[in-house]
This record gives structure tokens, sequence and C-alpha cells, in this order.
């Protein structure tokens, strides 16, 4: 029996394999139309669109969102994280060069200091030029100081700097694999202040055991507190939820409640109204994790 799958490759966008359980799925997306398809210092940029999903950006063949459920993911990311401390002024964005998260995180009027460190310079060019939606100006905020580096040599650069970090990282091949690994995670670690927490992108739920779990295990060698976050991603090749990990130094990101979310979510957010997935009910209702993924 065959394993190769024929269709025609200028209507139809297949995503490249990838290591874990995705690697015996491959998902078709419909090319509606084809945006850019560039090759950068460090990586293959595809950007598409389709009738379902609206536009979509590839990085070396995967998926990393798309218009319908970039919302999801960004907003997750930056609310969870910066709602989850008792007041951060100072906060780091690794990756994420699309301006997604950063969109968010700039909605913060608490926030003093914004730094963003992308390894590759085009990713926020091109999303900005041919992706407006997802950034919507965000590069633009006077808070905002974004350097353009490798994310793992900035981060050793600077000790007990930041209340709040963010690792936007693509997944654990190419150039994002060194953020999977234990090097890293304890440097993030001695980048925190002495009550600092930090989010990481850890892959989809499928991959507990070949990826999550390893992750999980070393961010215990070194954070108090470690936990799951659980978000959909309709878009991704995985088919269920997705994974962060949120690991925090002094406070215990389960112990907070309703009452206390909802004070800072209406304080400290510019337009909260204009979400369109995070609410400080989903944030607590992302952190219940099925039994099957505690084990």
């Amino acid at each position: 029996m065959s394993n190769k799958i024929f269709f025609d490759k200028k209507r139809w966008f297949q995503e490249t394999p990838f290591p874990g359980v995705r690697r015996c799925k491959r998902d078709l997306f419909y090319v509606q139309k084809e945006i850019l398809r560039k090759k950068t210092s460090f990586q293959e940029v595809f950007i598409f669109s389709t009738p379902g999903f609206g536009k979509i950006l590839a990085l070396d063949g995967i998926i990393q969102f798309s218009q319908l459920d970039e919302a999801i993911y960004h907003e997750t990311m930056a609310h969870t994280a910066l709602l989850s401390h008792p007041l951060p002024k100072k906060t780091l964005i690794i990756g994420g060069g699309d301006g997604g998260v950063l969109r968010e995180t700039v909605r913060h009027r608490n926030l003093k200091v914004i730094h963003m460190v992308e390894i590759d310079k085009e990713i926020p060019y091109l999303c900005q030029k041919y992706l407006g939606f997802v950034a919507k100006g965000a590069f633009k905020d006077k808070r905002v100081n974004l350097f353009y580096e490798d994310g793992a040599r900035f981060i050793k650069e600077n000790p007990a700097c930041y209340d709040v970090i963010m690792v936007d990282s693509t997944d654990p091949v190419g150039p994002g694999k060194v953020l999977f690994e234990f090097p890293f995670y304890k440097d993030v670690y001695h980048a925190l202040r002495d009550d600092g927490l930090a989010i990481f992108q850890a892959g989809p739920f499928l991959d507990l055991k070949s990826i999550i779990n390893d992750s999980v295990n070393s961010l215990r060698r070194l954070f108090r507190y470690v936990c799951l976050l659980r978000l959909p991603m309709p878009s991704y090749s995985c088919g269920c939820e997705y994974c962060f990990i949120l690991s925090a130094k002094k406070y215990d990101p389960l112990k907070i409640n309703l009452k206390t979310l909802n004070r800072r979510y209406k304080l400290r957010l510019k337009d909260p109204a204009s979400l369109k997935y995070y609410n400080p009910s989903i944030h607590l209702a992302s952190l219940v994790i099925p039994s099957i993924w505690q084990k």
C-alpha cells in the first residue's frame, strides 16, 4: 500500500511532517490565493489565503496561525501570563515576529517597558505588509523595543530583569529547537525577577509524551510552580487542543480566583470588550486539565 498522497500542488498546501504523534497525519489546505512565497536567511515563508481559515502564515511548511484562529493563540499567551502577575512593569517577548502577542501585550496599561527579540528581521516586516490584521500597529507603541538577534543569546545578557517572559517560539525544529532545551529554560528563569513568571509555547497535547513532558520536567527543576494551559487551535495539524506551559517563581497560577482576575482585567486592559477569545472565565477554564494528561 502506497503512503503517497496525490494532489494538485498549485491548488493545495500540504503541511510538512512533524516529529511526534503528528507524523502520521497530514493536513491539506486549499490555496485560494498565493500571497507570498519567500526564503529568508532562516526559514521558508509562505502566506496564502483559504476560503474558510482566511489568510495563513506557514514557516518551513508548518502552519503558524490562520486569520480565523490567531486571536485564540495570541490572546491566551499574553493575557494569561500578564494577568497572572500582580503588577508587571517590564516584559519580554521571545519570538512572535508576526506581532500577535505584541498586539495583545500593548493593551496592558501597567507595562512600562516591552522588549521583543526576533531572530528573523524579515518576519515583522513581511507580516506587517501582508498580514496587517495581526500586529495592528503594535510595533509603533513607544514602550516597545525590538531587537533582531538570537533570543537564547539575548536572555543570557539580561539577568533578573523581567516580570514576565513570553516565549512565542516556532516548533522544536530549525531555529526554534534551542528554545525547548534545559539551558534556555534556565536562562529564562535567571532573567526573571524574584516574583516573575514565564509562559512557553509547548505543542499539542498529542505530543505530551514525546515533547511536552520533557519541557515540564525541565521547568520543574527550576520553577516553584509549573502548570499546563489548554487552548483550541483549529488550523493546527494536531487536530486537538494545544498546550502552553505557565511557570512561576512565587505566585501559584492555580490559586488566582475569578474576582482577582476580573479586577485586573478591567483595570489594566485597554478595550477588553474587543477581545475575541480571552476573558477571566476562559483563563481559569484553560487551567483545568483532563486526568489523562495529568499522569
